[in-house]
């Protein structure tokens, strides 16, 4: 029943997880995509406009079938001076993503000039063009004037800097857009993402959305990462520090859109640290997966390996980016893929394995491991893709990763919190427990010191009502008894099992119980010795007494009791305690709740913990005002 239980945790609800995200990132494929946003496009480098197009659609993204001259950088004087048409070829933007064009012998890197001419309708109206990262350097004319200009793309003078630009201009009937670019710097070249252009309510509108989204998620994720610094701190929680580490270099590869839409920033460091920040997002999600899972360790030092040497190859990628030809960058993107597919592989194996060695909240994280999956897949499947507002599939995977091994994390630290608060609780009844058997000790202690003084003495009464009773004085030995009383009497002390820590517990509580006026009975058929110590003993006992004569000092009405019964039998430890209370039970969701403060009884789950320690079992029953406790132990002898 068990095992198929966690087949459907394990094979139909991942299966539905996945189906349903694979949904989700075709819907966005088709709705939130600058390749698939409706709008008419270019041919041959000329895109007509009308009033009735730019009415039904206001936003659209120039892609398709831009003028393209490679391994030049034209001005609009070279136009007017002489033709190009020997240089001319067409491309699509996001075909390629390089200055190769397609063809494996050319070098990725060069320059290269694209030309697209707008026909508008007449009159003069506003409109607004939005650049993306355009890869190293560039100059953007309209009608021969210079619109953008972000670093230097004079192959003489080259300047690398790269920018996300909104130029708003007037205009109207026909308009060139002239961009030349250069690049010597990048992995990609040129124009690899599509320029925006529409009226200016629309371009700003769909910027300040995406502009906000990504500041939301980033204020989410800087949210966590004081979250888990404080945790870290305040707990001194090592994996608090890893997750807040994680969150920072999530943002260091998030924010990057927002960094290149405010401000102008050179190639290098930046690039070559926002390519890095993702592999080291992984190696983090990697480390962390490892540790929440409890994998052994040669096969979580193996992926981690892997996944740091994937971090070093990005950096130095990054770094020598300008001098790798056309195979090395492919070479590098098939490794990549391999590292990313093989994260997401490692991910559902480690939390799958994880849920069935019964580790807690791993199945939150083999779920999130799917939906990151199925996001790995839409990129692979539907790579041509470019969010208008959104993330990008991998991004929401990822997002999704974290957002579980927070949630994980946090459990974690919970369940590490109670039991801290259950050890500090063992640790107050054991040192109760010490004053226990020395208040016990005492007082077997002064019993002994008695009888012997008594004892001593009783020669001395003797030999005195031996002389009377010689002198037949019948009436000073009355008078001599009656005068004689102990100066202090000697009082039994209670025994209630052969263990002497038990004893001194019970012993304790049996006179907390009368304070409250509760009757006490106690029978514990114990061995001298058990197969766990005293001081689990003392904890199991300790704490039922104590909740026991709790329950009874909260009580109004009624006979007040507490009956605890005991025995070892067929290799067992068998303990039931009965209390009367006034009714009245915190419980939710299966656990009992303290009276006396907010949270789980502590007292309880102490209880608890010793039982499972020790591979017992307990109940809790309550019928008719009385609160029973049974505790079964097995014994090794």
């Amino acid at each position: 029943m068990k095992n198929s239980k966690k087949l459907v945790f394990l094979c139909v609800i991942p299966l539905l997880i996945l189906i349903l995200s694979s949904l989700l990132f075709r819907q966005l494929y088709y709705i939130d995509n600058k390749y698939t946003w409706k709008g008419t496009q270019p041919i041959c480098g000329l895109l007509s406009l009308s009033d009735e197009d730019l009415e039904q659609c206001p936003l659209r993204y120039l892609i398709r079938e831009w003028e393209f001259y490679p391994n030049v950088t034209f001005t609009p004087e070279t136009f007017s001076e002489k033709p190009a048409d020997t240089y001319r070829q067409y491309v699509s933007v996001g075909q390629y993503g390089g200055m190769e064009t397609g063809n494996t012998l050319h070098s990725p890197h060069g320059c290269g000039t694209y030309r697209l001419t707008l026909q508008l309708p007449a009159g003069v109206n506003s409109y607004a063009l939005e650049l993306p990262e355009i890869y190293s350097s560039y100059r953007l004319y309209l009608d021969g004037e210079l619109l953008l200009q972000s670093g230097d793309p004079n192959p003489e003078s080259y300047t690398p800097e790269v920018s996300c630009r909104m130029a708003i201009f007037q205009g109207g009937g026909t308009v060139s857009l002239l961009l030349a670019v250069t690049d010597h710097s990048w992995i990609y070249s040129g124009m690899v993402y599509p320029p925006a252009f529409g009226t200016v309510e629309a371009v700003s509108n769909a910027r300040e959305i995406r502009y906000m989204l990504r500041i939301a998620s980033l204020l989410l994720a800087s949210f966590g990462v004081f979250l888990s610094l404080y945790m870290g701190f305040r707990a001194r929680w090592k994996k608090g520090f890893l997750y807040a580490l994680l969150c920072l270099y999530h943002i260091g590869y998030t924010a990057f859109p927002l960094l290149t839409g405010f401000f102008t920033i050179k190639i290098q460091p930046w690039y070559t640290l926002n390519l890095s920040c993702f592999y080291i997002v992984l190696l983090l999600v990697v480390i962390l997966q490892n540790s929440l899972c409890h994998v052994k360790e040669k096969y979580s030092i193996l992926w981690t390996v892997v996944c740091a040497a994937g971090v070093i190859l990005s950096i130095g990628t990054g770094i020598s980016a300008s001098s790798l030809n056309l195979n090395m960058l492919m070479g590098f993107s098939a490794v990549s893929a391999i590292l990313k597919y093989g994260t997401g592989i490692y991910l559902l194996i480690t939390s799958a394995a994880a849920f069935f060695m019964h580790k807690k909240y791993t199945l939150l994280l083999f779920y999130a491991s799917v939906v990151f999956s199925a996001s790995l897949l839409a990129d692979r499947t539907l790579p041509l893709y470019e969010p208008v507002y959104g993330a990008r599939f991998i991004e929401i995977g990822g997002a999704a990763i974290m957002l579980a091994l927070f949630c994980v994390l946090c459990g974690n630290l919970a369940e590490a919190y109670r039991h801290s608060l259950t050890m500090a609780e063992e640790h107050r009844q054991m040192e109760r427990q010490l004053a226990m058997q020395k208040d016990h000790y005492r007082q077997l202690t002064d019993q002994i010191s008695a009888a012997r003084t008594a004892s001593h003495d009783l020669r001395h009464h003797m030999r005195a009502l031996r002389g009377m009773a010689d002198k037949d004085s019948l009436d000073d030995i009355r008078r001599y008894l009656a005068e004689y009383e102990p100066s202090q009497e000697i009082q039994d002390v209670v025994t209630y099992s052969n263990n002497p820590a038990a004893d001194a517990i019970l012993h304790y509580y049996a006179s907390a119980a009368a304070q409250v006026n509760a009757a006490f009975d106690a029978v514990l058929l114990l061995p001298e010795t058990l197969d766990f110590t005293d001081a689990d003993l003392c904890i199991l006992l300790g704490n039922l007494m104590e909740n026991a004569v709790e329950a009874c000092s909260r009580q109004h009405t009624g006979k007040r009791f507490i009956i605890l019964k005991g025995k070892t039998s067929s290799h067992q430890l068998r303990l039931v305690a009965d209390n009367s209370f006034d009714g009245t039970i915190h419980k939710k969701d299966g656990h009992f709740y303290s009276a006396k403060r907010n949270g789980i009884g502590l007292g309880i789950q102490s209880v608890q913990a010793v039982v499972e320690r020790h591979g017992g079992l307990v109940s809790f029953e309550e019928k008719d005002n009385i609160f029973q406790v049974s505790v079964l132990i097995p014994l090794e002898h």
